[in-house]
């Protein structure tokens, strides 16, 4: 009687262990302190050029939509609080718009996203994971090319601007993700045409709204 009712009693251990070892084994698959979760996608960025204005000729600067690859990497310093830093290259055109001159052509130029955020992650350990951000985004232009006729020569830049975000990522399988992301950034911008005979200034401040698929470690 004594070992029936041991018996007893390691079965009923063993099926209140039995649970508790399963949820243990899905944890890993969850965003916890420590995780690296490295993302890739397609961003479509939607510039907002309207409230710069044109040296000598009136108007504005408007600024071409665009679509291109972007690579992401969010380190959980907590279950909840993340850091994420965010690269990219996009090719723009530029033409200015109302001016007394009408439509201008002003040429092309690429730029190089940059963008770091601190995250809060709502339920990083479900299947469903909503997810805010504030942070810093720079925008280095490079390889500005002029449209010739009136524009002979252009040159841009950038400073540093403020990055806000709002996305959501959902448990595919195992440690893969998808992930659905909007941003918005306010970053302040600088045009010369010509040498400095026509600058315009402005804030450069896109929707980037993208789709991608993460890893994570």
């Amino acid at each position: 009687m004594r070992f029936g009712a041991s018996g007893l009693a390691c079965g009923a251990m063993l099926a209140f262990l039995q649970p508790c070892h399963a949820q243990t084994a899905a944890d890993p698959f969850g965003l916890t302190a420590g995780t690296i979760l490295l993302r890739g996608g397609i961003v479509g960025i939607l510039p907002d050029n309207s409230d710069s204005t044109i040296t000598r000729i009136g108007g504005h600067i408007a600024v071409s939509d665009s679509v291109t690859p972007d690579f992401d990497l969010s380190y959980f310093v907590t279950n909840h609080v993340a850091i994420e830093g965010i690269a990219g290259v996009t090719h723009n055109s530029l033409t200015a718009v109302d001016t007394v001159l009408g439509r201008i052509d002003v040429g092309t130029v690429w730029a190089a996203p940059m963008i770091a955020l601190l995250q809060y992650h709502g339920l990083p350990q479900s299947g469903l994971n909503p997810y805010a951000g504030v942070g810093l985004a720079v925008l280095p232009y490079f390889d500005a090319e002029a449209a010739g006729g009136l524009v002979r020569q252009l040159s841009v830049r950038s400073e540093i601007g403020a990055a806000f975000q709002a996305g959501v990522d959902w448990h595919i399988t195992d440690h893969w993700y998808g992930n659905l992301d909007v941003k918005k950034l306010l970053v302040s911008s600088y045009a010369s045409v010509n040498d400095g005979r026509i600058t315009s200034t402005g804030h450069v401040s896109p929707i980037i709204v993208g789709l991608g698929i993460g890893y994570r470690f």
